[in-house]
C-alpha cells in the first residue's frame, strides 16, 4: 500500500496490516518510538540536565539568601500556582482546538492525556510526546498525516507566538499595555499569513495542515490560548523574581518565560537546561555582562523557584491524569488485539 492510500484510508477499514482500525494506525503504532541511537541521544541529554539542574540547586541552596521568603509575600506563592495551573489548562485546550478537525476528541479528555504527557515528560524519554501519540493513534484513531500536522500546527504555534511576542517586549517602547497590543496584532497577522500560505502550497500532504487552519476556533482560539499560555509563564517568572525581592519589569519576564518556554521543547530534556538558560539570561539582563561564570546566586534562585512552581502544580495533576490516560490505552490495546485473539482459537 503507497502512502497516499494510507493517508485517504478509511480508519475504520481493515486493510493491510490493519485490524479493523486502519492499516497506516498499526503502522504508526508498530513504529519503533524508542530507536537505540535516539534513545542513547536523550538519555545523554537527560543525564546533562540533570547535571545542570542540580548545578543550579547547589549554587542557590549554598549561596542564596532564602531568608528572604521569611517577609515575602504569601500571596505570590497563590500566584505562582494559579499561573501554573493556566498554563496546563491552557495547553490542554490547545491540544483539543487543534486536533479537533483531525480526529474526535474531547476537550476534558485532551486535559486528562495533556495532564498525563506533562508529567511524563520529566522522565529520561519524552515519554509525554509518545503517549500523546498512542493515544491519538488507539482513541481518537487519528490518521498519520492528521498527526503529523497535529504536531506541525501546534509546534509552530508556540515558537511562533513566543518569539512575537519576545520580539514585542524588546522593541515596542511605552510599557505593558502597548506591548501587549503589538503583540497580539503581530499574532493575528501571522496567522492569517499562515492560512494564506496553506493555501497556495499545492503539496497533498499538507491538506491535514489546512483542515486545523480552516477551523476558525483551532486557528484563532488555540491562538489565544498560546497567548494565554505565555502570558501564565510570564506572571509565575514575575512573581517567582518578587517572591526573592527581584525586581524585574514586563519586558524582562517576557522575555525570561520565552526562553523557558522554547527551552523547554529542546529535545534532550525537559528541566536543567531551562534552569541554566533562565539564571544566565536573567544575569544578562541584570548586568549586561554574557559571562555564565559571573551569574549571581539570586539568579539561580529565581530559575530553581520558578520551575519548582510549576512542579508543585504539574506533578500531582499530572499523576492523577496519568491513571486515567493510561488504564484508557491499555484498555484500548486489550479491545483491539482481542477480535483476533477470538479468530485465532
Amino acid at each position: 500500500m503507497t502512502s497516499d492510500s494510507r493517508e485517504s484510508a478509511d480508519p475504520s477499514t481493515p486493510s493491510e496490516g490493519g485490524e479493523g482500525v486502519g492499516g497506516h494506525t498499526q503502522d504508526a503504532l508498530r513504529e519503533p518510538l524508542f530507536r537505540p541511537l535516539r534513545f542513547a541521544v536523550q538519555l545523554v541529554g537527560f543525564a546533562g540536565g540533570a547535571a545542570l539542574v542540580a548545578w543550579c540547586a547547589w549554587i542557590a541552596f549554598t549561596k542564596a539568601d532564602w531568608s528572604v521568603l521569611e517577609t515575602a509575600d504569601r500571596s505570590l506563592v497563590l500566584l505562582i500556582a494559579v499561573c501554573s495551573l493556566a498554563s496546563m489548562v491552557s495547553n490542554g485546550a490547545i491540544f483539543w482546538l487543534a486536533g479537533r478537525p483531525l480526529a474526535p476528541m474531547g476537550a476534558i479528555e485532551m486535559q486528562g492525556v495533556n495532564a498525563c504527557a506533562s508529567v511524563l515528560n520529566y522522565a529520561p524519554v519524552r515519554l509525554g510526546a509518545i503517549v500523546r501519540i498512542a493515544y491519538a493513534v488507539r482513541i481518537s484513531r487519528m490518521k498519520v498525516g492528521a498527526m503529523a500536522a497535529w504536531f506541525t500546527f501546534i509546534g509552530a504555534g508556540v515558537a511562533g507566538i513566543a518569539v512575537l511576542g519576545a520580539a514585542s517586549a524588546w522593541l515596542v517602547p511605552g510599557g505593558l499595555l502597548p506591548t501587549i497590543l503589538v503583540w497580539i496584532a503581530s499574532a493575528s497577522i501571522s496567522m492569517a499569513i499562515l492560512k494564506r500560505i496553506a493555501h497556495r502550497v499545492s503539496w497533498h500532504r499538507i491538506r491535514s495542515l489546512r483542515a486545523a487552519v480552516d477551523d476558525p476556533a483551532a486557528l484563532w482560539g488555540a491562538g489565544a490560548f498560546r497567548m494565554l499560555d505565555q502570558v501564565a509563564w510570564t506572571g509565575r517568572m514575575w512573581a517567582a523574581a518578587s517572591l526573592i525581592g527581584l525586581s524585574i519589569g514586563a519586558t524582562q519576564a517576557i522575555l525570561l518565560a520565552t526562553v523557558a518556554i522554547l527551552v523547554s521543547l529542546n529535545p534532550l530534556g525537559r528541566f536543567g537546561y531551562r534552569e541554566a538558560a533562565v539564571a544566565w539570561l536573567a544575569s544578562t539582563l541584570a548586568t549586561g555582562e554574557l559571562d555564565p561564570s559571573g551569574i549571581e546566586a539570586a539568579f539561580f534562585q529565581l530559575a530553581i523557584i520558578e520551575s519548582v512552581g510549576e512542579a508543585i502544580v504539574l506533578i500531582p495533576l499530572g499523576s492523577l491524569g496519568s491513571v486515567w490516560c493510561l488504564k484508557r490505552l491499555f484498555g484500548a490495546r486489550a479491545g483491539i488485539r482481542s477480535p483476533r485473539s477470538r479468530a485465532t482459537r
